[in-house]
Formats: C-alpha cells, structure tokens, sequence
C-alpha cells in the first residue's frame, strides 16, 4: 500500500498545485489553453520520439501480450461507443472522447511507475509494447474518430469529410512524431546527443504541465452535475478494460506470467494525463478534466485492490 501512495502521491500534488496557481490567480485562467497545446505540440512529440526512437523492436515484440492487450482495448473501444451511442444517447464527439477516456491509459507516468514495483523485471519490455500498441492502433483510431464525428457535425458530407480526414489525421503531432519514432528505430538512425537529450526534456516536462493543467482546469469546474456522465468512463476505464484484456490472456496461447500480470496492470491505468487536452480541442475540456480527476482519485483503491487479487 505504502508503495502505491509513494507512486499517486506525486500526481495529485501536482493537480493540487495547478489547481492552487489558477484559484489564487498566480496563473491567469486564459493560460490553460497555452500549456495544452505545449504539451500536444512539443513535450508529448518529445516524449514519444525520444522512446520509440531508442527501442529495438524486434527483441521487446512478445504476440501474445500485444494481442491480449491490443484485441482487449479495440473491443473496450467498441463497448464504449456503443454504450455512449445507444444507451446513454450522446452526441458522438463526446461519445468519441469517453471512449478514448476508457481506452487509453497513462502507460508513460502512471502504468510504469507501478510495474517497476510489482513486476521489475519485466516492467522495460511490458512498457515498451504497451506503448507500441498504443502509438500504432489505439491513439490513431481515437483521434481518427474524434476527427471523423467532428467534421461530420459542421454539416460535411461523408464523403469530403472521407477526403480529409487522412490529411487531418497525418498532421496530428503525435501521429507525426509516431511515425517519425517508429523510422528511426527501423532504420536504426543515431540521432546527435543534443537533439537526443532535447527530445528528452521535452518528454520529461510533459506529466508535470499536463497534470498541473488538470488541476487548473478544475478551477470553475465542479464535479456536481458531472458524475452521471464521468461514471461510465470510470467504470469502463478501471474495472471493465482490465477484465477485458484479462479475458483474452485466458482465450490466447500463454505467455510469461509477468507479462500477464503486467497487461492486466497497465489495462487498469488511469487515462492518460493529456485527455483534457484532447477535451479542449472539442469543447469539452471540464468533462474531460474532471473525468481524468475522479478516476485518478479512484485508480489508487481499484488498483490496491487489484494488486493484493492478483499477488
């Protein structure tokens, strides 16, 4: 238990401290917008640049994890819009952004932290095809979505709206910088040390601006009139995700039990911390920043719990 205070401890100070910056106005609210699209724009690029770029691919590749948890994440994708859609009637940009909310975990600053206590030796491999799948199917299709139903809510056609989507999805910094990662691991290019080190301060920056941006996103921003619709995400996010990719380690051929351990894990994440960035760009950044709070909150009891069950 000590250890996981150790690991959420940080983050909520963090949140607390943006959150402290804007209600004492230290930190003009207009700044918010600013600090999300550093973080979208430089510091996650960074980030995902500097971590693929150093991967060797062909040696952390492990099928059976990247299927259990790439195969359980697509169907959590499709239970979530399928609820957000048919059972509880949203408009399908927020329907879009709860399902990326169930979907995407803080692999980076919340999932590797907890694997390095639980399952150390192998929390380096489980981390890298986590992400992997991440940067190659999960963030695309979300993104791709989001894109999709927004356009179709200015009235486009489908089919203009089919003809850009492509272009608008190929300028997406982070596909960019996943792209341009997963190049330079392939063709095995060293890239200058200054450039190296630069791109990893930048990835280094991104959990401390994106948590202090939630807290000061809460701001003006009360969770009363919010649960009904946070609710869905927190349970798929926590409970249902997990038991998914759980559900498929059991259907698959077996693969080291660490690596199990370690997809189930990672599974129950918190999203990532930059969801309220994403919530911004389509009108929804108080949803989505109190969303992102509560299933932090959240996150410290049901992966406890999870913990002590699977140990």
């Amino acid at each position: 238990m000590l250890a996981i205070v150790s690991i959420t401890a940080p983050i909520f100070l963090l949140i607390a401290i943006g959150y402290a910056a804007v209600r004492w106005r230290m930190l003009p609210h207009e700044a918010i917008p600013g600090l999300g699209r550093f973080v979208l724009y430089f510091a996650m690029p960074g980030l995902i640049l500097s971590t693929l770029g150093s991967m060797d691919i062909e040696e952390i590749i492990e099928p059976g994890f990247m299927l259990a948890y790439g195969l359980g994440t697509l169907l959590m994708m499709g239970l979530g819009l399928l609820l957000t859609r048919k059972v509880l009637g949203n408009e399908p940009v927020l329907a879009s952004l709860k399902a990326m909310g169930m979907t995407m975990p803080n692999t980076p600053y919340f999932g590797f932290p907890v694997l390095l206590q639980v399952v150390e030796s192998s929390a380096g491999k489980a981390f890298s095809m986590a992400l992997l799948v991440e940067a190659l199917l999960i963030i695309p299709l979300s993104m791709t979505l989001l894109q999709f139903h927004a356009s179709r809510s200015t009235g486009l056609s489908l089919g203009r709206v089919l003809l850009k989507l492509p272009k608008q999805i190929l300028r997406n910094p982070l596909v960019i910088a996943i792209a341009t990662g997963l190049l330079i691991s392939t063709l095995d290019i060293t890239l200058p040390k200054a450039v190296n080190t630069t791109l990893k301060m930048l990835g280094q920056s991104s959990a401390t601006i994106a948590l202090f941006m939630i807290g000061a996103s809460l701001v003006g921003s009360p969770l009363k009139g919010k649960l009904v619709g946070i609710t869905p995400v927190l349970v798929g996010k926590l409970l249902v995700h997990p038991l998914l990719v759980a559900l498929l380690i059991w259907l698959l051929p077996p693969f080291a039990p660490e690596l199990q351990l370690a997809a189930i894990l990672l599974a129950a994440m918190p999203m990532m911390s930059i969801y309220p960035i994403f919530g911004s760009q389509y009108g929804h950044r108080n949803f989505t920043a109190s969303a992102l709070m509560l299933t932090t909150v959240t996150a410290f009891f049901t992966i406890s719990v999870l913990l002590l069950f699977l140990q």
